[in-house]
C-alpha cells in the first residue's frame, strides 16, 4: 500500500477492545534481584478491533503480579472511552483515555494500561502502511548492539555468576549486566571483583541496584565499585528521589543510569536537569507509549545524554525504536528462556539484535501462549 493511498482512505473506526491476562512461566529457575524472585511473568495482551478488518495488539507485563488492576482499567476506563472512534486519532484517543485517569493517578496501573493501548493504535497505523515501525520512524542503523542481563542474578553463586557471563560472552555479547543489592554491599563487592577478574578488561560491565540502596550506601560502594571500570551504575536509590540522585552523581565518576521506574516525561526533565543522570532508560512499557518515549529519546539527546531502553520482557519495540534513535546504541536482552512466546520475535545474532520485517508493531503473544496461560 502506498503511502499516498494510506493517507487519502479515511480511518477505520474502532468497534471492540479486548483484554485477555495471562502468567507464563519462565523456562528456567527462578531468577532473582533485590526486589524481587520471578518464577512466572504476567501480560496483559489488549486487542484493538476495527470495521475495516485490521487488529491492533498491544500488550504490558509484569514480573510479580497486579495486572488484574490493569486490565480492569482498560476495560473499565480506556475501552469505553476510545470505541466508536477513528484508530488513527491516536492523539485525541491518547487524551481521551488520559482524561479519565485525571483524579485516581497518572503513573502506575494508569500509565501501563495505556501504553499497551498506545501500541495497540500503532500496530492498527503500521499494518495499514504495510510497515515495521522502525522503517515509519525512519532508521539510523540497521542492528541494534544487545547488552546482556541473563547470566547476572542476584542469588546465583559467585561460581554460577562467573560461568554465565563466561557463556554470555562467547556468544558474542561485549557487555554483560549483573544484580547488586544484597543485604551487606561487601558481598556485592566480591561478586563484582570475581566477575571483573573472570571476563576482563575488554568486556564492559554494569551493575543494577534495583533502588534498594541509601545515599550514604550509594556513595560508599559507589565509590568502591569505580575500580573495576563499571560502565553504569544502575537504579541506585529510590526512584523518585531525584535531590538524591542528583547528589550521588556529583560524588561518583560511574555513570548513573536510572529509568525503568520512571513513568512521565516529566520525571525524566527533572532528572536531567538536576544531572541526576548519566544513562536514561526509558522503558516504552512503564511510559504511556510510544510518542512518550520519543519525547524523552529526543530530551536526553538535546543535552547530550545516551538513552540505552530498560528491557521489557518483549524487547521487539525497544529494537525498533533504538534503530531510530542515533543516541540509543544498546537494548537490553533479557528473559531469553521466553522469547519464543511472542508471534515473530526478534533475535540476537552474535550480540546484534536483526529487525523486524513483519508490519506492526510486534506486540501479539502467539495464540498457544494465550489459550494456554490465560488467567483471566
Amino acid at each position: 500500500m502506498s503511502s499516498t493511498s494510506f493517507l487519502t482512505r479515511p480511518s477505520p473506526t474502532i468497534t471492540r477492545v479486548e483484554t485477555i491476562l495471562v502468567d507464563v512461566p519462565l523456562k528456567q529457575r527462578t531468577i532473582t534481584d533485590s526486589q524481587s524472585s520471578v518464577a512466572s511473568v504476567e501480560f496483559v495482551q489488549v486487542k484493538v478491533e476495527t470495521d475495516a478488518g485490521v487488529i491492533g495488539w498491544g500488550f504490558n507485563w509484569n514480573y510479580t503480579k497486579g495486572l488484574k488492576a490493569v486490565q480492569v482499567m482498560i476495560d473499565e476506563a480506556y475501552a469505553p472511552a476510545i470505541v466508536g472512534r477513528p484508530a488513527l486519532d491516536r492523539h485525541a484517543l491518547m487524551q481521551a483515555m488520559n482524561a479519565t485517569t485525571h483524579f485516581i493517578g497518572r503513573v502506575g496501573v494508569a500509565r501501563v494500561g495505556l501504553c499497551a493501548v498506545n501500541l495497540a493504535l500503532w500496530d492498527i497505523q503500521l499494518k495499514l502502511e504495510q510497515q515495521p515501525l522502525w522503517r515509519h520512524l525512519g532508521p539510523c542503523k540497521d542492528r541494534v548492539r544487545a547488552y546482556n542481563t541473563d547470566g547476572g542474578w542476584l542469588s546465583w553463586s559467585i561460581d554460577e555468576l562467573v560461568a554465565d557471563m563466561q557463556r554470555i560472552i562467547d556468544r558474542g555479547f561485549d557487555s554483560v549486566k549483573m544484580k547488586l543489592g544484597r543485604p551487606d554491599p561487601r558481598e556485592d563487592f566480591e561478586r563484582v571483583r570475581a566477575v571483573r577478574r573472570a571476563i576482563g578488561d575488554r568486556v564492559n560491565l554494569m551493575v543494577d541496584v534495583n533502588t534498594v540502596w541509601d545515599l550514604k550506601t550509594a556513595v560508599t560502594w559507589g565509590r568502591r565499585l569505580e575500580e573495576f571500570d563499571i560502565s553504569w551504575l544502575e537504579e541506585p536509590m529510590h526512584p523518585f528521589d531525584v535531590a538524591a540522585h542528583a547528589e550521588l552523581a556529583r560524588e561518583l565518576d560511574v555513570p548513573i543510569a536510572v529509568g525503568e521506574t520512571i513513568y512521565t516525561l516529566h520525571d525524566f526533565r527533572d532528572y536531567i536537569d538536576r544531572r541526576a543522570v548519566d544513562i536514561v532508560q526509558a522503558d516504552v512499557t512503564k511510559l504511556s507509549g510510544i510518542e512518550e518515549w520519543l519525547d524523552v529519546a529526543a530530551l536526553a539527546r538535546a543535552h547530550g545524554l545516551t538513552v540505552i531502553p530498560h528491557t521489557n520482557v518483549q524487547q521487539n519495540v525497544h529494537v525498533q525504536l533504538a534503530a531510530a534513535t542515533p543516541n540509543a546504541p544498546l537494548v537490553e536482552c533479557c528473559y531469553e528462556s521466553i522469547h519464543d512466546i511472542w508471534e515473530d520475535p526478534v533475535r540476537v545474532e552474535g550480540g546484534w539484535y536483526t529487525l523486524p520485517e513483519a508490519p506492526g508493531v510486534g506486540g501479539k503473544l502467539t495464540d498457544t501462549v494465550l489459550a494456554e496461560y490465560r488467567i483471566g
